[in-house]
C-alpha cells in the first residue's frame, strides 16, 4: 500500500462572520446613541414651600435677570473679583451667612459665581431665598 503524504494544510481565518459580528455592533451603538439627547431634557426645578420668613442678619446678595451682581444693596462691577472684594468687606467672620436673591430668570453663570466667590472667601453658610407662593 501506497501512501501519498498530504501537502499541510495553512490554517485560515475566516472573516466573513468577524465581520458580520463587527456591523452588527457597530448598527447596535449607532441606533442606541442616536436617543440620547442631553439638551433636550426638560427639567422641573422644585418650588419651595416656605415657613414665615426668618429675620437673618448677613450679606444680602442678589442676581438680576441681566446677571448682575448687588451686595446689601449696592451694585457690583460684573466680575467675580468685585463681587469677592465686596463680600470681603461686609463679612464679618467665616460664620457670616449670605443670602443669596437670584432671580428666577437669572443666568447659571452668576449664581456660580456667587457661590464660588463665597467659598473663596471661606464663607460657607449660604441660604437661598425664596418667596412665598401667591404673593409677588
Amino acid at each position: 500500500m501506497q501512501f501519498r503524504k498530504r501537502s499541510p494544510e495553512e490554517p485560515e481565518i475566516n472573516l466573513i462572520p468577524m465581520i458580520d459580528v463587527l456591523l452588527m455592533t457597530l448598527i447596535f451603538l449607532v441606533l442606541t446613541t442616536s436617543f440620547t439627547h442631553e439638551s433636550a431634557l426638560k427639567v422641573q426645578l422644585p418650588q419651595a414651600h416656605v415657613k414665615p420668613p426668618l429675620k437673618t442678619q448677613g450679606i444680602h446678595v442678589a442676581i438680576d435677570a441681566a446677571g448682575t451682581f448687588a451686595v446689601d444693596g449696592v451694585v457690583v462691577a460684573d466680575n467675580e473679583r468685585s463681587l469677592m472684594r465686596s463680600l470681603a468687606a461686609h463679612a464679618r467672620g467665616a460664620q457670616t451667612p449670605i443670602i443669596l436673591y437670584a432671580d428666577r430668570k437669572a443666568p447659571y453663570r452668576a449664581v456660580v459665581h456667587a457661590l464660588d466667590a463665597a467659598r473663596r472667601l471661606g464663607l460657607g453658610r449660604i441660604v437661598f431665598a425664596t418667596k412665598v407662593r401667591g404673593k409677588s
